[in-house]
């Protein structure tokens, strides 16, 4: 009988990122293929420090802290499945319901915007600027404990001082009691209501779980443990993250998955019954002649299309009033690496639209033909940072 691969695997206690619990069911689930022995360390910079140093073959982390420390001497061995990459609301009710003028509390500033396009009277205040509101000066609350973080905000929801509060998955995992949760989403297991409800396009780079070995590990020993889709998606995120202005990281949405043919199909079909002209769509599908048994007119797949799975790559970045934003999407095949050349243009595409969005516009020298006197006067950029 062949030995199995004995490896030792460093782990740090919660960072509130999902990691550590992620990391304990993929060593669970792969125990019939490798010799596992997981090691804690007290924290993540001590980690690295100790696999560097030869402690350990793999240190699990997230993307986040990949990019946060020096890392000089290592590489990334595997990606596990992504997690769900979206954030939370923590409240008695959908944001649709809360209550006029609720206070939320949210410490990240793309959902801050996006909740403020959702409902212009929703008071969404950081942690910060809430606890200085009401004046509670011995509130520090980069030396808070995590714990006692969240303990305190769903304290201040039980005594109805505020509606709610939003946080990551990671975070919300975390909390010791049950609690009612809501999902920010983008509305893919239901495509109609991405007209109807308003869109969460989630944090760039969430939700991402990496084995990390130093340079000269044999990567192909835990191959069965790496997921390809996890690795191609953050490679194609990380790109279009690094793409952007630091100024702009903190504000823009980005969402990568992979996704079956058969899915989107699916996903079009239902918007096509539902009464909504989708042009993609019809490159896609071609209508039959014949009917469903509920009238309904059937659709057929287009010869022409390249079959395999394709790259979705899910863009938004919002202005300061979260009236006005950016939302792009592009679907790209993975055959003959065609999603990288959709990455690049998708990336000059942004780019160019950033741009031309925070344009002053130049008085008009003569009025067109059907429109108002004041269009010809000159006004900002419509999208104000």
């Amino acid at each position: 009988m062949e030995e199995k691969p004995r490896l030792e695997v460093l782990t740090t206690p919660s960072n509130f990122d999902g990691v550590r619990l992620q990391t304990e069911k993929a060593i669970e689930k792969n125990r019939d293929f490798f010799n596992f022995k997981m090691s804690q360390v007290p924290h993540m910079e001590i980690a690295i420090d100790s696999l560097k140093k030869g402690t350990g073959d793999l240190l699990a982390m997230s993307v986040k802290d990949w990019k946060k420390f020096d890392v000089e001497g290592l590489k990334i061995s595997a990606f596990l499945p992504r997690r769900e990459p979206t954030w939370v609301l923590v409240s008695d009710d959908k944001p649709e319901y809360l209550p006029f003028n609720a206070i939320v509390i949210c410490d990240n500033q793309l959902i801050i915007r996006q909740l403020k396009r959702m409902r212009e009277d929703i008071n969404v205040q950081t942690s910060e600027d809430y606890f200085t509101s009401v004046n509670v000066n011995h509130f520090d609350i980069e030396q808070q404990d995590k714990h006692q973080h969240l303990d305190n905000l769903e304290q201040l929801r039980i005594d109805e001082a505020i509606d709610g509060y939003v946080i990551s998955r990671g975070e919300f995992s975390q909390t010791k009691t049950r609690l009612r949760r809501h999902t920010l989403g983008m509305q893919r297991e239901k495509p109609s209501q991405e007209f109807e409800r308003s869109t969460f396009i989630s944090p760039p780079l969430e939700g991402f779980s990496i084995l990390v070995s130093r340079n000269g590990f044999p990567t192909k020993v835990i191959e069965r443990i790496n997921d390809n889709s996890a690795k191609l998606c953050f490679e194609v995120e990380n790109s279009i993250y690094e793409s952007l202005d630091d100024d702009l990281k903190q504000i823009a949405g980005i969402y990568v998955e992979q996704k079956k043919l058969s899915t989107i199909l699916k996903q079009y079909v239902k918007l096509i019954d539902d009464s909504y002209a989708l042009k993609i769509g019809e490159n896609y599908l071609i209508p039959s002649k014949k009917k469903s048994r509920d009238s309904r007119t059937k659709w057929n797949i287009s010869r022409k299309i390249i079959q395999g799975p394709r790259i979705c790559i899910y863009f938004e970045i919002l202005d300061n009033s979260g009236n006005v934003s950016l939302e792009m999407v592009r679907i790209e095949p993975l055959e003959d690496n065609m999603y990288d050349r959709g990455k690049s243009v998708f990336i000059t595409e942004i780019k160019f639209l950033l741009e031309l969005l925070q344009q002053d516009h130049d008085e008009l020298k003569r009025l067109i033909s059907g429109l108002p006197e004041e269009y010809k006067n000159p006004r900002p950029g419509i999208l104000k940072f």
